[in-house]
């Protein structure tokens, strides 16, 4: 197996992903606020909706508000294990 001629400074290495970790965390971060208040949009929407007798439409609304809560949990996850991995290398910063 050859070894690579271009030398490796893990340093910079580390800088590099640091620094793409840090986008994706805020690119996560924003999808979970988008998600979080189109949530809270769905959920006041049923609110209004349980006086009405549209069983399908109620229905589906709680799925989708399902979905997102399942999405906001998985973003969260993602932020967190992000936060987790690299928590020392940003507090250096």
């Amino acid at each position: 197996m050859a070894t690579s001629t271009v030398p490796f400074d893990y340093a910079e290495k580390q800088a590099s992903d640091s620094l793409q970790a840090k986008y994706f965390r805020g690119a996560l971060v924003d999808q979970r606020a988008l998600i979080a208040a189109e949530l809270v949009r769905q959920t006041r929407k049923l609110n209004g909706m349980s006086t009405r007798s549209d069983a399908s439409a109620i229905s589906r609304l709680r799925r989708d508000i399902r979905a997102n809560e399942t999405e906001i949990r998985d973003l969260d996850r993602m932020i967190a294990a992000l936060d987790h991995r690299f928590a020392a290398i940003w507090a250096d910063r």
